[in-house]
Order: structure tokens, then C-alpha cells, then sequence
């Protein structure tokens, strides 16, 4: 038990402020622990199914708050559970899509695709405003597809692409964050199923480890997400973005 103990803090330390991060912005969680439980050296088969799992139950939880704190509207037949939805569905399908393609596709080249075109979509947030225009399916229908396949292909891109592409399709800033989160779930959900599958065995007390991290951080992200004024919120998302986008950049070049 001890030495479960001094295995598994660590872990929900890590998801707790990782998801406060991503929960709070719309990215964040799987671009940071991924690569530090690598360098902690757990295996990708230990980490993948980790990651994807908490990163459903976190989104599932943040969503129940983020309803009950307002910051966007999940009731049913609400528009933001419609657009929640159907983002999260095209996502199952992007991804799926994106991992096909990442068979024939060099990481090098995938790596400098997602980190370009995260760059491009944390400057549109910061410097932009006046191209935003109104809501409209198509455009978030084709930025669903569009983050998803960047998931498949590279496991991120999800939370960028659809949180800063929801704010220029003219959604606010606090609606985006809720939405990534509670359709992120789908493709969580999906990739952690489609993981047991092919694998069948992972690791239970890492993933309840990291799981509860995340939701012990779902609460006060949601009031994170309240409090913070509207424009301070799209700051720190565009500011967020271009960090991940640059650090992917580099990782690559």
C-alpha cells in the first residue's frame, strides 16, 4: 500500500493541476502529462489509457459544473448541448480518420502541421476579434472534423482547435471552454474503449489515481471560468495556445 502510495500521488498531483490548466483554458491536459509520465518512465501503454480515461471523467465533470455555474447551458435541447454534441460526434469520426492517416504520414511532418496550426489559431484569438463573425454550423462542424483528425493523428489538438476555432466562430469565451470540455468526453471515451480493445489490460489504480486528480480540479476551474472576465479569459486562452504551438514547433524542428 505504501508503495502504491508513493507511485500514485504524484499522478493526481499532476492531473489535478494540469487539469485545472486545461479545464480552465480548453487545453493543456494531454500535452503536459503525456510527456512528463514518459519522462517519469511509464510506457505509452501505461500512459495512453491513463490520459484518455481521466481526461473523459474530467471533462464529464467539469461539464456538470460548468452547467451548474452557468457558464454555458447543457439542458437538453439547449443549443450548447446540440453543438457539444455534434462536435463530439464529428470527433469520433475525425480521429478515426486522423489515425489512418497517421500511418502514412512522417511525425516529423505531422509534429510541424499541429504545432503551425495551433500558432495560427492562438494569433487569430489574440488579434482578431473584429473577424469574428456569428455562430454557424458549418464552421463548427468543419472545425470539429478539423481538431479531431489533429487528435488522431498526433493524440493533440483537440482542446486548441475547437476552444480558440469556437471563439472565432463567434461563441464566447466561457461557452467555448465548456463545450471543448463536455465533447472532448466523446472522443475520450471512444479512444479509451478503442485502447481495451486492442490491449485489454491497463493500469486500474493509475487511471482512478489520475482520474480523480482531474475531478477534484473540475470545481474550481468551473470558477475559474466564472470569474474570469470575458476578454482576460481569451488572453490567457491565445497566450496558451501560442506556448503549445511553439513547444510543439520546437519539439520537431
Amino acid at each position: 500500500m505504501t508503495l502504491d502510495l508513493w507511485r500514485l500521488a504524484p499522478l493526481l498531483a499532476l492531473s489535478f493541476c494540469s487539469g485545472l490548466i486545461d479545464l480552465s483554458l480548453g487545453m493543456g491536459y494531454g500535452f503536459t502529462v503525456t510527456p512528463v509520465m514518459l519522462l517519469l518512465g511509464y510506457t505509452p501503454a501505461e500512459t495512453v489509457p491513463s490520459v484518455l480515461f481521466s481526461s473523459f471523467i474530467g471533462g464529464a465533470s467539469s461539464s456538470f459544473f460548468n452547467h451548474r455555474q452557468k457558464n454555458a447551458d447543457f439542458t437538453p435541447g439547449s443549443r450548447d448541448l446540440k453543438i457539444a454534441l455534434i462536435t463530439g460526434g464529428l470527433g469520433v469520426v475525425g480521429a478515426v480518420i486522423g489515425v489512418n492517416t497517421s500511418l502514412s504520414l512522417p511525425e516529423r511532418a505531422v509534429g510541424l502541421y499541429i504545432g503551425s496550426l495551433v500558432i495560427a489559431s492562438g494569433a487569430l484569438v489574440l488579434y482578431s476579434k473584429s473577424l469574428v463573425s456569428g455562430f454557424s454550423w458549418p464552421k463548427m462542424m468543419a472545425i470539429s472534423i478539423l481538431g479531431s483528425f489533429n487528435k488522431g493523428i498526433s493524440g493533440s489538438g483537440f482542446g486548441p482547435i475547437v476552444t480558440t476555432g469556437a471563439i472565432i466562430s463567434g461563441l464566447d469565451e466561457k461557452t467555448s471552454v465548456s463545450i471543448q470540455a463536455l465533447s472532448e468526453t466523446l472522443v475520450s471515451l471512444v479512444g479509451f474503449a478503442t485502447y481495451i480493445v486492442l490491449q485489454s489490460r491497463v493500469d486500474a489504480p493509475m487511471i482512478a489515481a489520475m482520474s480523480l486528480g482531474v475531478m477534484l480540479a473540475s470545481p474550481f476551474a468551473a470558477s475559474i471560468v466564472k470569474k474570469a472576465r470575458g476578454n482576460t479569459l481569451r488572453t490567457m486562452i491565445g497566450v496558451l495556445a501560442l506556448i503549445v504551438g511553439a513547444s510543439t514547433l520546437l519539439k520537431y524542428l
